[in-house]
């Protein structure tokens, strides 16, 4: 059996070393390329095609999250595993809005890190110990929250927000006036009961929301 095909991503280096160190202790893990921040971890993806993305969540500029919602476009098939000292409940519950594969606390043992690399390479999901029970609470947070009837482009801005984007640069990237943007906005505030872009995004993860990401 050929050895998982791993790229690291973490923006501390002392962390992203000894993780690359303790991977590659492994005989059946091969480390092919490391990254210290997300547009580093995209393009280690496509130039290395690898079976597995591990992935910080607090990078500088491109966020995690972000960097994981562009490698599902760019490489649908490399799965990836969330290695993150941010293991509250709003980050596990936008991880699994995101279907990510996996997300393993940098608090937990070694051995539980490569355990989830293993399983996630071999098409399970994984969480750490520490965090599968809080997967079923989370799950069921917004049950009795009805879905908001967002519209596809709402959906889309939304998408955009949850990125990062400002309402000009969602306004330059869909083409549309900043006028636009702003009413879709208003519109998906008032859907979700919120005021402000942060809150919206927050609301979306804790319902469930599936978000359209162009």
């Amino acid at each position: 059996m050929s050895a998982l095909r791993v790229v690291v991503a973490d923006d501390h280096t002392l962390v992203r070393q000894s993780v690359v160190r303790a991977l590659t202790q492994a005989d059946d893990v091969d480390v092919v390329a490391e990254a210290a921040d997300g547009p580093g971890a995209l393009a280690a993806v496509r130039e290395h095609q690898p079976d597995l993305l591990l992935l910080d969540i607090a990078m500088p500029g491109v966020d995690g999250f972000a960097t994981a919602q562009q490698v599902r476009r760019a490489a649908p098939d490399v799965r990836i595993l969330f290695l993150s000292m941010h293991d509250d409940d709003a980050s596990l519950r936008h991880a699994l809005a995101l279907d990510a594969d996996g997300f393993v606390s940098k608090s937990a043992p070694v051995s539980e890190l490569l355990e989830g690399v293993r399983r996630i390479g071999a098409g399970e999901r994984f969480l750490s110990a520490a965090l599968a029970d809080r997967q079923v609470v989370l799950a069921g947070d917004g049950d009795d929250v009805p879905p908001p009837n967002l519209t596809g482009r709402e959906r889309e801005i939304l998408g955009l927000l949850a990125q990062g984007l400002r309402p000009g640069e969602i306004a330059s990237s869909l083409e549309l006036s900043i006028k636009t943007v702003k009413n879709h906005l208003t519109s998906v505030y008032n859907k979700l009961g919120v005021e402000t872009g942060a809150q919206a995004v927050a609301e979306a993860y804790r319902r469930g929301l599936a978000i359209r990401v162009s």
